[in-house]
């Protein structure tokens, strides 16, 4: 017997773009909110020896649904001067929820 949740697509986040500026990080997210772009973020830190000599700050990983894909494109063409502080990704979210 089929229900209705079993043609439900799970799974189809996708990673969309990184960013270390936290001001950039807020335009985008006012950005995604104004346009509808539902996101999470993923906040990834720099391994032991980058945070000592190299002194990287994290990357907070804008994470997206596939679906959305065009509209969240639209939506960084749009911002344009901060754009070179935007790393584009577009891979397959890893994320993973467990109990």
């Amino acid at each position: 017997m089929e229900n209705e949740y079993s043609k439900v697509k799970v799974n189809n986040e996708i990673d969309f773009c990184s960013v270390t500026d936290t001001e950039v990080k807020t335009a985008i997210e006012k950005a995604f909110m104004k346009a509808r772009v539902s996101y999470f973020l993923r906040w990834e830190k720099p391994g032991f020896f980058s945070r000592i000599f190299g002194g990287r700050k994290p990357d907070i990983v804008f994470c997206i649904n596939s679906a959305q894909l065009e509209t969240a494109e639209e939506v960084l063409g749009e911002l344009g001067d901060i754009e070179s502080a935007i790393k584009r990704l577009g891979t397959k979210s890893n994320n993973k929820i467990g109990f």
